[in-house]
């Protein structure tokens, strides 16, 4: 049996469990995709841009780099999380909730001391970038899926219920296929599944976004899943024989 493309993850697991959203892949290229669009052209917000596209309002690819004369991303750890370059100290600052020392940027108050913040981002260890440039775009009607290292989908609760489900459906472990991470949002959509983050665990489902950042883009009842692209193959393999079969 030949193994499914990229484009076929993507329609099966959609379909499966009835998403309204297109189905988003990411991979990683030394040159600007083909009619490509820069994130921040159209966001501030990398991941934001990401939903635009799924959700139908832009059309892409989209693609991200890091570049000494366009800007990456709004966030003073975007590059970071990319692996561009190290974590600026002072995203420590932001992070904490004690800090005083902010530099004019907006408190977050996501962590309750800087230490805790340190030890936070050390534990994710080394981020390798998938490339000069790392690409977005949706499944459908994607020529060429062998660069691709993870599947991001965006749903309603039970739909990314339902895709939690089946990717529990071949294995064993009551644990560990599914995390619910810290970090903004382009990390659980892209850094943590693409394999990218040295201390990511593999083969993971990535619920999320934890980041309460995302309010401001993310319609409400909505969640995202970022899935390794061998994880999201063999959930769409399985699909047709697991519960899925009997609601979609």
């Amino acid at each position: 049996m030949p193994e499914l493309t990229v484009e076929e993850i993507g329609r099966i697991l959609a379909d499966s469990v009835g998403l309204e959203t297109q189905v988003v892949c990411v991979s990683g290229s030394e040159e600007i995709p083909e009619s490509g669009v820069r994130t921040s052209s159209i966001s501030g917000c990398l991941a934001s841009a990401m939903y635009l596209m799924a959700a139908g309002e832009i059309f892409g690819p989209l693609y991200a780099g890091y570049e000494q004369d366009q800007s990456f991303c709004r966030c003073i750890g975007g590059p970071a999380w990319f692996g561009y370059r190290s974590f600026d100290p002072s995203l420590m600052s932001l992070l904490a909730s004690e800090s005083d020392d902010l530099k004019g940027f907006t408190q977050k108050r996501l962590k309750k001391s800087r230490e805790i913040a340190q030890n936070t981002i050390s534990s994710i260890g080394k981020v390798l970038p998938l490339g000069r440039y790392v690409v977005m775009s949706c499944c459908d009607g994607l020529k060429d899926g062998s660069g691709v290292r993870c599947i991001v989908c965006f749903g309603s609760g039970e739909q990314i219920r339902n895709l939690c489900a089946l990717a529990h459906f071949a294995c064993s472990d009551v644990f560990d296929p599914i995390s619910v991470p810290w970090g903004p949002s382009c990390a659980t959509m892209i850094t943590y599944p693409a394999g990218m983050a040295e201390n990511a665990p593999q083969d993971t489902l990535f619920v999320g976004p934890s980041d309460p950042s995302a309010s401001v883009w993310l319609p409400k009842g909505c969640l995202v899943v970022g899935i390794p692209v061998k994880m999201a193959r063999m959930m769409a393999e399985c699909a047709e024989q697991s519960f899925l079969a009997d609601i979609a």
